[in-house]
């Protein structure tokens, strides 16, 4: 369901769409990897990629997760036109489901429109539609990481910044609040803690808090974040969802 990114920082309105020409907010690091381990930090379950590639004011973003052996688990594509978001796909390969949103704005008013989301609960099965209004800080996994950037000011003062998340499976989005819980440190690195809890006191009782640790000298990357994450467990012969530790290998990044 959620994995932080790597990008720049995100933005609505005028600038969303702007033409090709200068770097993109979504752009860097054109290539990252990661790893997810198990919440005891003692196994490795997956590892992580995420590879950018621009055309124009095209973006194209594609975000793997593989078994240790390198056998595909879980896939996102991403495609922005210059820093506004137009597409999210999203393949759950070990259970066979897949589904995507698609953003339609308006043309006078980039930060309106609607999101179109389908979905596959397995392979052959029948897709499932629905429609809901574009809000305002819209994300998906791979804006995560920018949008704390964005507003690493307003959690520094302590003050809650709310978003709504893209959940294909659900084919909604589902409101999420960020809030600053302390200051420690993470390999000898100074870093800001940072919740991402449900609104929803009912959302809230499916999925427990998450947990980043963002550097705090600029550019206030976020180097690893504890909670659910995109891939499935296999426990008990059937796949349920997985909360893990996933750490970002920032010296991979180019």
């Amino acid at each position: 369901m959620l994995c932080a990114g790597a990008g720049g920082r995100q933005v609505f309105g005028a600038d969303a769409a702007r033409p090709g020409g200068g770097e993109l907010k979504y752009e860097e690091p054109k290539y990252l990897s990661g790893a997810v381990y198990s919440l005891d930090r003692k196994q490795l379950l997956f590892r992580f990629k995420r590879a950018a590639r621009r055309s124009g004011p095209r973006l194209d973003v594609q975000r793997d997760f593989t078994y240790p052996d390198g056998k595909p688990a879980a896939r996102e594509r991403v495609v922005y036109e210059g820093d506004a978001l137009v597409s999210f796909e999203l393949e759950e390969l070990q259970i066979g489901a897949s589904g995507s949103a698609r953003i339609r704005r308006a043309a006078e008013h980039p930060a309106e429109g609607t999101i179109v989301f389908e979905h596959v609960k397995e392979r052959g099965g029948r897709p499932k539609r629905s429609t809901e209004a574009l809000q305002e800080d819209t994300l998906i996994a791979d804006m995560v990481g920018p949008f704390l950037e964005a507003h690493w000011a307003a959690l520094q003062r302590g003050e809650e910044v709310k978003c709504r998340y893209l959940v294909v499976p659900r084919r909604e989005t589902v409101g999420f609040t960020f809030s600053r819980v302390a200051e420690s440190t993470w390999q000898g690195r100074k870093v800001l803690v940072v919740r991402m809890a449900a609104t929803s006191p009912f959302v809230a009782l499916l999925v427990d808090p998450l947990f980043f640790r963002m550097e705090m000298a600029p550019p206030h990357r976020t180097l690893e974040y504890t909670g659910r994450t995109t891939p499935k467990a296999l426990v008990g012969g059937k796949f349920k969802d997985l909360d893990a530790v996933t750490v970002f290998d920032w010296e991979s990044a180019r």
